[in-house]
């Protein structure tokens, strides 16, 4: 029997919104923009779009190697101006994302079948909240530079979806 069902819940809901309805997003953001668009600083307060991608990539690499291992002693500096120019190709950074955001599920995968008696909830709800923060900017600069809607909701990446998405797989 599960002794922590609302934590459970909570952990999966985080899980499938991060990789079942912002990863989508992300990759189909990501797809449409070339190196130059990727890469580019629309001014000089700007951070870049790959610069945002890889700076929810670390946020999202530092959750994962504090939920794989409990006794994790933390970070000693934050990422807020964690934004780096790596002048990946488009491949090479969607490639990065996906293996992130799937190194995440696993992580929270295995974590449920051993769930605490507590949980960094903070943290995770942050995560979840940031992400999507910073993944409204990438589609919003994608939408701006190609001139292109992606119609995520009526294409199937919705709160109904992922809704089901959850229940399906509880």
């Amino acid at each position: 029997m599960d002794s922590h069902p609302c934590l459970k819940l909570f952990v999966k809901i985080s899980q499938e919104r991060m990789c079942s309805h912002y990863l989508p997003k992300f990759v189909q953001s990501l797809q449409v923009l070339d190196a130059d668009a990727i890469w580019r600083k629309e001014a000089e307060n700007l951070n870049s779009v790959g610069g945002i991608a890889l700076h929810i990539c670390e946020h999202v690499r530092r959750i994962s190697a504090k939920f794989s291992d409990r006794d994790h002693p933390g970070f000693d500096e934050g990422i807020e101006d964690y934004f780096p120019d790596l002048s990946l190709s488009p491949e090479e950074l969607i490639r990065t994302v996906e293996k992130t955001f799937d190194e995440f599920r696993s992580v929270t995968e295995k974590f449920m079948e051993n769930m605490p008696d507590e949980i960094d909830m903070h943290s995770l709800y942050h995560l979840v909240e940031h992400t999507g923060y910073h993944l409204g900017q990438i589609v919003d600069r994608a939408k701006r530079i190609t001139k292109k809607s992606f119609n995520f909701c009526q294409n199937g990446i919705n709160e109904r979806n992922l809704k089901e998405r959850i229940n399906a797989r509880l």
